[in-house]
């Protein structure tokens, strides 16, 4: 079943006129469901990387999604154009949660959220201006896609002390990278089902796995093989998958414990 979205409650925003259009952080843009703010901290470094956050203020009841938002969702998004000396824009994810309701499973967040973003700056010794058009999804009853611009102008003012401290700490709230003792050790496809077996860290518990489809292929709810006792394996439901055979391909996948949580890629043939 397709989740009902709401065309006519779309909230369309644009921060081109708003009195801090041109500040290190954007307005904070209010819709039904959330507030949502862009902030970046300084300026580029001399490789051109700027650091910020999307934050996405979420209300009590109302959810986000993922990286893969299931069949039906709208993952988090930034493009650039009309940006100023701005490359290219990369958004990262904290671990989500999963939730299941009438229409299926999906990953996602029901708390506020800070999405970090990497900027890619052309000249970092030049001026740079950032256009940022955001689209994401917010649910509750139905859900609503929300389309923002926000601009911000790096290193026009001081940063403001509490918009350093959220860059850090979205960033600080990311899966660290998987190791040989913490992540994904092996991973094969026995039918309609990805078999992913994990390393986690000894005495942990409470793990769960999301895995972001890749290059045609759509998953489900990765559900703990109860039959192992000495390491915890999923069974992922591969809901679809190409058409024909085409290279090895690599899936994103967070692996979440008591222990912390971890990011990684899992090859898929």
């Amino acid at each position: 079943m397709k989740r009902i979205w709401s065309a006519a409650l779309a909230a369309v925003l644009t921060a081109s006129a708003a009195g801090r259009a041109h500040a290190a952080s954007s307005e904070s843009l209010q819709t039904d469901g959330a507030t949502i703010r862009l902030i970046t901290t300084g300026l580029a470094d001399r490789d051109g990387v700027l650091r910020g956050a999307l934050e996405v203020d979420l209300e009590p009841g109302w959810k986000t999604y993922w990286r893969d938002p299931g069949a039906s969702g709208v993952p988090p998004q930034i493009t650039l154009d009309g940006s100023l000396n701005v490359k290219s824009a990369r958004l990262d994810y904290p671990a989500p949660q999963w939730h299941e309701d009438s229409y299926g499973a999906w990953a996602g967040y029901d708390a506020p959220v800070r999405f970090p973003v990497v900027f890619t700056v052309a000249a970092p010794d030049r001026y740079s201006l950032i256009k940022a058009d955001i689209f994401l999804g917010v649910c509750q009853a139905v859900c609503i896609p929300v389309q923002a611009r926000l601009s911000v102008e790096p290193g026009s003012a001081p940063d403001a002390p509490a918009d350093r401290a959220a860059v850090a700490a979205a960033f600080a709230a990311l899966p660290a990278p998987a190791n040989e003792d913490f992540g994904v050790a092996a991973a094969r496809l026995d039918g309609d089902v990805l078999v992913v077996e994990t390393a986690t860290p000894a005495g942990s518990g409470g793990a769960a796995l999301f895995v972001a489809g890749a290059e045609g292929y759509l998953f489900g709810l990765p559900r703990a093989d109860q039959s192992h006792t000495d390491q915890v394996i999923f069974r992922v439901p591969v809901l679809q998958r190409p058409d024909i055979d085409g290279a090895p391909t690599a899936a994103a996948y967070t692996l979440v414990t008591n222990a912390g949580a971890v990011s990684g890629e899992i090859d898929l043939p």
